[in-house]
């Protein structure tokens, strides 16, 4: 665990480096990796002796995790597709440049859902990643390598990137902390695109502190990522662990209409109702939503938008590359058919259809039905006098590798706001990882850092196989 405003615990970089990479031998079946760091050892060393010249690091010892759309210096960056395997960028991303300043080390490159377009993490370049609870089922997606990192202690802090729910959703399966921050606050530039509205990159983590210590390190304006511009007026020293705000008399808003009614929801929501008991024994009011708009089997529908953006999106990451472009454009990636059709068909087809005038009209709409469900939240909160809205992330635990996915994804209406959100592990269902969402307004992640740190359940490790 990381100590906020003091050297973290864990001993020397090269120590706990060590031991993270025993830790990923011990699950090296779980496929979580692309590719592995071979400069980790001599890069924690070099940490250790920055360390012993007097230079202040508060992330020695933070071993990182990269998910494999995020450019990393050195690194094949491919985003799990065979068509872009030969890529190497030749400096990191803003956001995880920032880590490596402050005394992280990276110790390879997840596995992901290819170029972030699913739910399950499979890409052609590393296969079908395994959840480390139970192997026949799903990590989720599309940050499900970066989710399994962290649990199964082979990193301190991953990298993740979320356009939908693509840190929460595997935080939720894998029972880790995942974070997807205010729009603006965590630069963007150095990764692979899906859509500029909706993307954000975050971190997921094992404890919460070593979560808000590694959020609050990235945070930064980067002239690349002009919607950084929000980092600018935040101020940092408000996410330390000391000022976070007491949460006695918060009240939170329970969005009934998010929940899953059926005999399979029935322990996730037992689960959940622990956890908000867990939130009155503090004396945070909880207070009941019965608003029908919102709804788990509209919401993905009516907000996301993504697939619209996607093409231009890619057309422009590649562009900004100039002649290291590993392909020409993404309809050539397209072309190139070496993708996995179970789970990107729908998504490409779509992308290449957004200069149809219906599908013009669909994204309209979707951009409309945004505006129309930011209006009510914030109806809501200021008539409820809300500090935060509380949700599952999934109406149900990790699905089994093959198994269709369920319009019961709820994490696509803090990403359609634009607003923070944390997925908190609160328990577990019949051995599996349950978390529990967290949303408020603009800004508020310390305020969500309070209330996860009342809600969060006990630790819990995946089994040794």
């Amino acid at each position: 665990m990381v100590v906020e405003d003091q050297e973290p615990t864990l001993g020397s970089s090269v120590a706990h480096a060590e031991r993270c990479l025993e830790n990923l031998g011990i699950f090296e079946h779980l496929e979580a990796f692309l590719c592995l760091n071979p400069m980790m050892l001599d890069e924690a060393k070099s940490v250790d002796r920055r360390h012993e010249e007097g230079e202040y690091l508060p992330l020695r010892s933070v071993v990182v995790a990269v998910k494999d759309n995020i450019e990393t210096a050195g690194l094949n960056t491919t985003g799990g597709a065979v068509a872009l395997k030969d890529y190497v960028p030749r400096r990191d991303a803003f956001a995880l440049r920032r880590l490596k300043q402050h005394g992280a080390v990276v110790i390879g490159k997840t596995n992901l859902d290819e170029l972030a377009g699913a739910g399950s993490t499979l890409s052609s370049l590393g296969g079908q990643s395994l959840n480390p609870y139970d192997p026949s089922r799903t990590p989720a997606g599309s940050s499900g390598g970066s989710a399994i990192a962290v649990a199964i202690g082979a990193c301190n802090v991953a990298l993740g990137t979320e356009t939908v729910n693509s840190i929460r959703n595997p935080a939720h399966v894998c029972g880790v902390f995942g974070l997807r921050p205010s729009r603006g606050l965590i630069a963007r530039s150095g990764t692979i695109p899906v859509s500029p509205t909706m993307d954000v990159l975050g971190p997921l983590a094992g404890t919460l502190e070593d979560l808000a210590l590694a959020f609050r390190m990235m945070i930064g304006f980067d002239p690349d990522d002009a919607v950084s511009l929000a980092a600018r007026d935040l101020d940092r020293d408000g996410l330390k662990v000391s000022r976070w705000p007491k949460v006695e008399g918060m009240r939170i808003g329970v969005l009934k209409g998010l929940f899953g009614k059926g005999e399979e929801h029935v322990g996730i929501n037992r689960c959940l109702d622990a956890a908000f008991e867990r939130l009155r024994s503090r004396d945070v009011v909880v207070v009941e939503i019965e608003e029908p708009r919102f709804n788990s089997l509209s919401l993905y529908n009516d907000l996301a938008l993504h697939a619209h953006e996607f093409e231009s999106a890619f057309d422009g990451w590649l562009s900004g590359l100039n002649t290291g472009a590993p392909i020409r454009s993404f309809r050539a990636y397209v072309e190139d058919g070496r993708w996995p059709h179970s789970t990107m068909h729908m998504l490409l087809k779509t992308a290449l259809d957004a200069d149809r005038d219906d599908a013009k009209l669909d994204y309209a709409r979707k951009i409309a039905a945004a505006k129309t469900i930011r209006m009510l939240t914030e109806e809501l909160m200021q008539g409820h006098r809300l500090d935060a809205l509380a949700y599952p992330a999934q109406h149900r635990t990790a699905l089994l590798i093959g198994e269709q996915s369920r319009p019961e994804r709820n994490g696509v209406l803090a990403s359609a706001l634009g607003w923070p959100a944390i997925n908190v592990p609160v328990g577990q269902a019949d051995g599996l990882p349950v978390g529990l969402d967290l949303m408020a307004v603009p800004f508020q992640e310390a305020l969500l850092f309070s209330l996860a740190k009342a809600v969060q359940g006990p630790p819990v490790r995946p089994p040794i196989p």
